[in-house]
């Protein structure tokens, strides 16, 4: 096996060339000698720590050792490159201008950026910060006016359901609803009907809904009564209630 054979096969040999295209110098070894039929090798192997003799630095040679004392270069190619010497230092005067305007232009922008980002940023809380004093503390009515007014969309489901059942149900809860608004209202009695009773004539402007939505109530609760419901008059039963309740603000 030749010595260029051993040169090729050995990792150091490849990086001190790779690393002596930037002008780098590492140790390397210098020969192998001879090689030894059982494999081993013989001779000395001397170590430097410089470029390996006749080597010639790859961009030395591409551009030339630099600039001589008459402002032009040596190498492969000086030529073209002292050709085109005063474009080249125009383009690079040319782009170092314009990438001074960019970099400028670019701290501009992301200055305004981040300012609009911290702005974003502080009016979300104040946002958030108002949304939690008006509702993040309700009050004990309003939460319950809140729930009311869930039941009563409930009832309201049943009263255009299919179902004729739903329909007495929901008539028969609106009153239950109406009884507790005549008992919050101060007027006494056991029974919606006693609370009515109690109501003074023009108390409300919608007592008259009222009367006419229980008077309907109690000939859906008999169940000897002749009365017919159908899905549009319990509809309108429950806004009846929902007039009265209204003008309160019960629900």
């Amino acid at each position: 096996m030749s010595y260029a054979y051993l040169k090729f096969l050995n990792l150091n040999w490849w990086y001190c060339q790779i690393y002596s295209l930037f002008g780098g110098k590492c140790t390397y070894v210098d020969e192998f000698g001879n090689i030894i039929p059982d494999g081993s090798v013989s001779g000395n192997i001397s170590v430097a720590t410089s470029t390996p003799t006749g080597t010639v630095d790859f961009w030395a040679w591409l551009f030339g050792g630099g600039a001589s004392s008459g402002g032009e270069y040596s190498g492969a190619f000086a030529g073209i490159i002292n050709t085109f010497a005063p474009l080249i230092a125009l383009i690079a005067g040319i782009l170092g201008f314009l990438w001074g305007i960019y970099s400028a232009l670019a701290y501009f922008a992301s200055g305004l950026l981040i300012l609009l980002i911290l702005g974003s940023g502080i009016g979300l809380l104040m946002i958030r910060y108002q949304e939690l004093a008006t509702y993040g503390t309700l009050s004990k009515q309003s939460a319950v006016a809140s729930g009311l007014r869930s039941r009563w969309q409930l009832l309201l489901d049943q009263a255009i359901s299919s179902d004729p059942k739903a329909w007495r149900s929901a008539i028969l809860e609106a009153d239950v609803f109406l009884g507790e608004l005549l008992l919050k209202l101060s007027y006494q009695g056991d029974s919606t009907a006693e609370r009515l009773r109690a109501v003074p004539e023009d108390a409300f402007v919608t007592l008259p809904n009222a009367w006419e939505a229980h008077r309907i109530r109690n000939f859906v609760s008999a169940r000897s009564s002749d009365y017919i419901l159908t899905q549009r008059e319990a509809f309108r039963v429950m806004k009846l209630y929902e007039q009265v309740f209204e003008e309160f603000d019960f629900i």
